[in-house]
């Protein structure tokens, strides 16, 4: 029989927030707090902009044609976390170039907040149905 282990929190034992998970091959060890999606996000970006699900997101803003931003609950330890983003145009057109990248704007990365530009085809703007994002470092 399986064992089953139910705890409320982890600690580390030389520091709390130290935890290192083994590959499953045994050669590759990884830090657990390091390893984890601090934050993501699935929204529809498209006429009423709405959340579908989320972790560790505060709010979400609409700023324009293809321009969203979202905020964390628990902000960033500093700007130099690894966002990702991704995003579908048009579930009825398959031969569009979909592609999301991060705003070029000034402050587009702060430890607060996230700003997003979804673009289709030569980087125009466009309101996206499905417009994801999730971001990997570490929290404040």
């Amino acid at each position: 029989m399986a064992s089953i282990l139910k705890v409320d929190a982890l600690q580390g034992i030389t520091a709390a927030g130290d935890i290192t998970v083994t590959s499953e091959g045994g050669a590759a060890t990884q830090s657990l707090q390091q390893g984890v999606i601090k934050s993501w996000i699935n929204f529809n970006g498209q006429s009423t902009v709405a959340v579908r699900e989320s972790f560790n997101a505060a709010s979400l803003t609409d700023n324009g044609e293809g321009e969203y931003q979202y905020s964390y609950v628990n902000s960033m330890a500093d700007g130099n976390y690894a966002p990702m983003t991704d995003n579908q145009w048009d579930e009825n057109d398959d031969n569009k170039a979909t592609w999301s990248c991060i705003a070029k704007a000034p402050n587009a990365v702060t430890t607060s907040q996230l700003r997003i530009n979804a673009a289709v085809e030569y980087n125009n703007l466009n309101d996206s149905r499905i417009v994801t994002a999730q971001v990997s470092g570490s929290l404040a």
